[in-house]
């Protein structure tokens, strides 16, 4: 599928079938404050919201079968042969604790669940299309480091849903080869239900559950609005987006 390059950086704006819960509550794991972690650079930037640490949530389902820590798929694009709407994102970490100056060497580790809403390597996964088994399947996942202006980039489809969950994608932060932050990131709905409306994602249709609502995003007004991903393009073109996250380093 041919990919438009659209890939900017914005300021993050404040926003207003079968069951798959994610983890329902917030990861009780606290912001890291540890100095000297990470190799960070001159440069300055602006975080998506301000220079802001980035919430913390809990990991939720399907991660890297073993942990993203042994994840050995470093790669730009991770769809894998998975068809939907264009996505083109932007990760760009960012220290608070140094005035939001970028963090080159970090880990990205990237996970979400394809139109249809089943994630890869799992067996016995219920959803739209029945109870589905991808085990030693990889697509939609991978890990990039930043680079030198601190940027991770990822090709993939704009993610599908399943029952109970707003549309998201999991991350996970990694400096030195030490966990920094697990979170997870959502769209604009004026944005997801265009793109679930569309031809590949139609006999899904719109996902009932609202960001306000979810189980995750809708339990803080203020963590919500630092973890949606602005995006441009249209559903022809593809979207293309970059969210900013913030580690206190």
């Amino acid at each position: 599928m041919e990919r438009k390059n659209f890939l900017r950086t914005f300021a993050l704006v404040a926003a207003t079938g079968p069951m798959i819960i994610d983890g329902c509550k917030k990861d009780s794991a606290t912001k890291s404050t540890t100095s000297t972690t990470g190799t960070t650079t001159s440069t300055t930037t602006s975080a998506s919201s301000g220079c802001v640490v980035t919430p913390t949530e809990t990991e939720g389902p399907y991660p890297y079968v073993g942990g993203e820590a042994t994840n050995p798929l470093n790669r730009v694009d991770v769809t894998d042969g998975q068809t939907g709407v264009p996505l083109s994102i932007t990760f760009l970490v960012v220290n608070t604790n140094d005035n939001c100056n970028v963090v080159s060497d970090a880990r990205v580790d990237i996970w979400h669940c394809n139109k249809d809403g089943y994630y890869s390597g799992y067996a016995n996964q219920p959803g739209l299309l029945g109870s589905k088994s991808y085990v030693g399947e990889t697509w939609l996942r991978g890990y990039e480091l930043s680079d030198s202006n601190g940027a991770a980039k990822f090709t993939t489809i704009y993610p599908g849903w399943y029952g109970g969950r707003a549309t998201h994608i999991h991350i996970e932060v990694y400096v030195n080869s030490v966990m920094k932050k697990t979170s997870q990131v959502t769209f604009l709905e004026t944005i997801s239900d265009v793109v679930h409306v569309s031809t590949l994602y139609a006999a899904h249709g719109v996902n009932p559950v609202r960001n306000a609502s979810d189980s995750v995003f809708g339990d803080s007004a203020t963590d919500l609005a630092n973890e949606i991903m602005t995006l441009v393009g249209s559903v022809s073109a593809g979207y293309a987006g970059t969210y900013t996250i913030g580690l206190a380093l």
